[in-house]
């Protein structure tokens, strides 16, 4: 694409008003619960026994057994995240309360039996994982016969250059080779499981934050704001807090960018 003086001062002005008016209706984008209505689709019994791996606070595993019946168990290797999860479905009734529990764990050491669970349930937590091969051969391993599993992570794209990607990818804790396609596809099939849906979300999640909340414009502007006055952020919080607040706004801006975009996978064993 090369610069065209005729065109960028004469034809386009004519159209940019239309151009915009057009570049601002919403494209509907589908946002987060788009996960719930894949599992709903998986059409599994009440009762199956839902693996939510790194879990978190729980609130996605809280949510598995509110709207699918699930036994479910959270694992995450987080003491922290763990407590606030039991602390939290206390609040629950009792008849979501008992069919969730919480445990020690991590995606290549899953707290379970061979072939006892029906739904695994992994959001946001391989890119953090070294060997790729090892969690989905432990995903695999736990997973009964039939059995499913949901992935739901960021990839990079080709618009994500070394040197953003070496100044991210460390502050957030990412494995870089995690984040190549190329390499979960071979370790999902060196896992034996098959793939029944690869679904590109590339930037959906990021519009749809920011038609209903405004979140990556925000970010953009905290970002702005970190970059142009950091000493003052550092002085306040430190430089490791200022490090992970500034990799979380570009985690928020990339996908709008086209430089991370989202990819879900449906697995059966």
């Amino acid at each position: 694409m090369s610069f065209d003086p005729r065109f960028f001062y004469d034809d386009y002005p004519r159209i940019e008003g239309e151009f915009g008016a057009l570049s601002d209706v919403s494209l509907a984008p589908r946002g987060p619960g788009i996960l719930f209505q894949v599992v709903r689709e998986l059409d599994l019994p009440p009762d199956s026994v839902a693996l939510d791996v790194g879990c978190g606070e729980g609130r996605h595993a809280v949510r598995l057994a509110i709207h699918f019946g699930f036994e479910v168990l959270g694992v995450d290797p987080v003491q922290r995240h763990l407590d606030l999860a039991r602390e939290a479905r206390r609040d629950e009734p009792d008849e979501i309360s008992s069919r969730v529990s919480f445990s020690r764990g991590t995606v290549t050491e899953l707290p379970v039996a061979d072939a006892s669970v029906e739904l695994v349930w992994c959001r946001d937590v391989l890119v953090h994982v070294r060997s790729l091969d090892d969690a989905y051969a432990e995903i695999a391993r736990v997973l009964r016969p039939g059995g499913r599993a949901l992935i739901y992570q960021f990839v990079a794209t080709p618009l994500l250059s070394d040197s953003e990607a070496a100044a991210l990818f460390p502050v957030m804790g990412v494995v870089p080779t995690s984040m190549e396609r190329v390499v979960t596809d071979v370790a999902i099939a060196r896992s034996g499981l098959q793939v029944d849906l690869d679904l590109d979300v590339t930037s959906e999640w990021g519009e749809y934050a920011e038609e209903e909340s405004g979140q990556a414009s925000r970010a953009l502007l905290r970002f702005a704001r970190l970059r142009r006055d950091p000493d003052r952020y550092r002085a306040a919080f430190g430089d490791a807090a200022y490090d992970v607040m500034l990799g979380d706004s570009l985690w928020q801006v990339y996908p709008m960018l086209g430089k991370l975009a989202g990819r879900i996978l449906v697995l059966t064993k």
